[in-house]
């Protein structure tokens, strides 16, 4: 009888295999990302496809107020009216989103682990409150309103196109009507302006979501609570899209005059120049552009969905300080803290925000977590997150060469719908999967590796 027997025989403890060690097995590698969130997916996929729903039903019902709204008498207090239904519009893809990503909680190891330590479960007015004003941060700061605000307009361009029509034919029968007869120049179309405001009411209502965002924060500050960092959330909103819009009219208003000033052309005959005086610069800015889009898209916005997976489940801290805690840039930082005044770190704060600084922290402190469950799990989660829309678009495509061509507009147009449907919601409900996986792989692994070295 060999050794190892001989050990076994005694009762020795056995040593557990790789597969099965905590926060080792496969169901907690870095490869089985895809396969983990298969199986969140299907476990959660009839509230998921509820939840989506309601979203879309509801979006496409502000998005037809919207249009309603915004055409009539009192135009400019009417597009007023329709910027706060814009609002509404992206508070409800918001709450949509973060009660996707809290029906998942049930399915995740690290939400077990949590109820097995004693933790009590977080309502979902809890995970708004906590998740919602952060969450506004980061929407704003990568820019996603555009998107919102493209399909808004499109939308009421789409419902009112008959008067390009009108304004088309005004325009022929002008061109064709010979001399004096000719009837004036028609006025152009409203449809697809209806985020368009103003300089007056645009310049009111930017004042008073300015203040109202000022007494709901300092209310937020004292007491906290789900309500005011739901209204902290929705001012904060408000405030920035009444506020570009009317930065884009005086802009808008103002380029001619800006375009003839001794400054800017000053500016560009210099940055002209020294584009041509630098060797390889504009080599480099064309390979820049071309590289950009794919670095945003592949490694970026996994990154940002991971990390408001974080923000429902309260693993993220939006404190920039989080990044560079356990390093020894965490005491040079509380340096900085001590020795400088408090308007001068908030100066510095505002000049972050203001070169766009501000929308990297929450995408580091993702990558940190996420790198705590190993480099492949990084790749594993961006390589799935940018390959599912190209995966679903070839099931599209497989879906309507099924389907056929040979039909009329209107039951194309009809065949479309649920098809378009079917599609959002497999990439949407998959894409949440897959980072609620990437979250408990990591957040499974680190906490194995705190049990087996508790001294850490």
């Amino acid at each position: 009888m060999s050794d190892s027997m001989i050990v076994q025989a005694a009762g020795a403890p056995r040593a557990a295999p790789r597969d099965r060690a905590p926060g080792g097995g496969r169901r907690f590698s870095p490869y089985a990302l895809p396969l983990h969130a298969l199986e969140i997916w299907t476990c959660r996929l009839l509230p998921l496809a509820l939840w989506f729903a309601i979203g879309r039903l509801g979006r496409f019902g502000l998005l037809v107020a919207g249009s309603e709204l915004s055409h009539g008498s009192h135009r400019e207090w009417r597009l007023a009216g329709v910027m706060l239904i814009f609002v509404l519009t992206v508070m409800l893809g918001m709450v949509v989103t973060v009660g996707m990503l809290r029906t998942l909680r049930g399915a995740l190891a690290e939400t077990r682990a949590r109820r097995a330590a004693g933790e009590p479960d977080e309502p979902l007015s809890g995970a708004l409150g906590r998740s919602i004003i952060a969450f506004v941060a980061i929407y704003l700061a990568w820019g996603w309103q555009a998107a919102d605000a493209r399909e808004f307009a499109d939308a009421d361009m789409e419902r009112f196109a008959g008067q390009y029509d009108v304004y088309v034919a005004r325009l022929m029968e002008s061109a064709l009507t010979p001399g004096a007869a000719a009837p004036a120049r028609p006025v152009p179309p409203d449809a697809g302006t209806n985020l368009v405001l103003d300089v007056r009411t645009a310049v009111i209502f930017t004042a008073v979501a300015l203040v109202a965002r000022y007494v709901l924060a300092a209310l937020h500050d004292r007491r906290g609570g789900g309500r005011l960092a739901f209204g902290v959330a929705f001012c904060e909103l408000a405030f920035t899209f009444y506020g570009a819009a009317l930065v884009l009219l005086l802009a808008d208003q103002r380029s001619a005059w800006l375009r003839q000033r001794a400054v800017t052309t000053w500016w560009n005959d210099g940055w002209a120049s020294l584009e041509a005086s630098i060797p390889g610069w504009q080599a480099a800015m064309e390979w820049l552009a071309e590289v950009r889009p794919h670095i945003m898209g592949g490694l970026v916005a996994p990154l940002t969905w991971l990390t408001l997976a974080m923000l429902v489940y309260g693993a993220y801290s939006e404190d920039g300080r989080a990044l560079v805690t356990g390093t020894p840039l965490a005491r040079a930082a509380g340096a900085v803290q001590g020795r400088t005044h408090r308007l001068t770190r908030r100066g510095a704060g505002l000049l972050a925000v203001r070169a766009g600084l501000d929308r990297w922290p929450p995408v580091l402190h993702a990558l940190r977590l996420t790198l705590r469950g190993g480099a492949p799990l990084v790749a594993m989660t961006c390589l799935c997150v940018t390959l599912l829309p190209v995966g679903a678009g070839y099931a599209e495509r497989g879906v309507y060469y099924l389907i056929g061509t040979a039909h009329r507009q209107l039951y194309w147009e009809l065949y479309q719908i649920p098809v378009r449907f079917g599609r959002d919601l497999l990439v949407t409900t998959l894409t949440l999967c897959l980072v609620a996986a990437a979250f408990d792989i990591a957040a499974t692994r680190h906490r194995a590796k705190r049990s087996v070295s508790p001294g850490e």
